[in-house]
């Protein structure tokens, strides 16, 4: 069985990232706390840790035994907040999951009218893998989850879609790179340098199936399933990117990016993702109630 006093010197140990630091923070021997998290590896049938250097580094077990004493630890923090200051001014919790491939900015939109509806609420995103963030959400570990693609096949039974938006796709790059390849779009762009989501991104499938329409052969230089360090890229002028329209502003006035044409016939849509045919929670519903505004 479980030790719930190992897990709280595990969640320690692996915040501080050492068990020098974490031993000054529990006022705990070294040897003592090292006893105690073999007894824990040794009760979930795993090691947690792997040595680099002085450094301790979380495995596959440890980041997902992590994950869960983050929350009951979290929420213990909670329970005793909630005494203390007066069960009224107890927080909403909402966890939130966020695929990798959605794009930051958006996000951060789509999340906005959280915080206009529930005074009270605490918010804590997840981001990860679709397949790991739809079983998290069957597990009810998130309450509801954001994603540019519908679940498909088993994996959507027992979840519903809440559609909350849609946009075109543009090619963006930095001014110099825009000006070289912006003339005659999209057959400007036979050989052009591009900075694209890897290929098991939902967007990627769509960009390769349009360039071959188009007959382009884009030369890819750099692959991304970070959408911020894309950009990041792009304005350093390294190649072209896609960027989503709603975020066109943004990216103009955040990266320096200008605009090369739009790209026809994609459409990126949004969605949030529940276990719940009809929400009943505030903090969800003003996420899902965004298209109908």
């Amino acid at each position: 069985m479980m030790n719930y006093h190992h897990l709280r010197i595990f969640w320690v140990v692996a915040r501080e990232g050492s068990l020098r630091a974490a031993a000054a923070k529990l006022h705990l021997t070294q040897p003592t706390m090292s006893t105690q998290i073999h007894q824990l590896e040794d009760a979930l049938g795993e090691p947690l840790f792997q040595r680099s250097g002085r450094k301790l580094i979380l495995t596959a077990a440890g980041r997902m035994t992590m994950e869960y004493a983050e929350e009951i630890f979290g929420l213990g923090a909670e329970l005793q907040a909630a005494f203390g200051q007066g069960m009224e001014s107890k927080p909403n919790r909402l966890n939130v999951g966020i695929v990798d491939s959605l794009p930051k900015l958006i996000a951060r939109d789509l999340l906005r009218p959280v915080f206009a509806r529930v005074a009270t609420v605490r918010l804590v995103c997840h981001e990860g893998v679709l397949e790991d963030l739809v079983l998290r959400l069957k597990q009810h570990r998130l309450d509801v989850l954001l994603t540019d693609t519908q679940i498909s096949g088993e994996s959507a039974q027992g979840t519903f879609h809440h559609k909350l938006g849609a946009c075109g796709i543009s090619l963006c790059a930095a001014p110099a790179i825009a000006r070289r390849f912006g003339k005659k779009f999209p057959h400007s762009l036979e050989g052009a340098p591009f900075l694209l989501p890897t290929p098991a991104m939902p967007l990627r499938r769509e960009l390769d199936a349009w360039f071959h329409r188009e007959g382009i052969t884009p030369r890819i230089v750099a692959e991304f399933d970070d959408t911020a360090l894309l950009k990041d890229f792009a304005a350093d002028g390294i190649g072209i990117a896609p960027i989503h329209q709603n975020v066109l502003q943004q990216a103009r006035e955040s990266y320096g990016l200008a605009v090369l044409g739009a790209v026809k016939g994609i459409r990126a849509e949004f969605y949030a993702v529940s276990v719940e045919r009809k929400v009943k929670s505030e903090a969800i519903l003003a996420i899902t109630e965004r298209e109908r505004r």
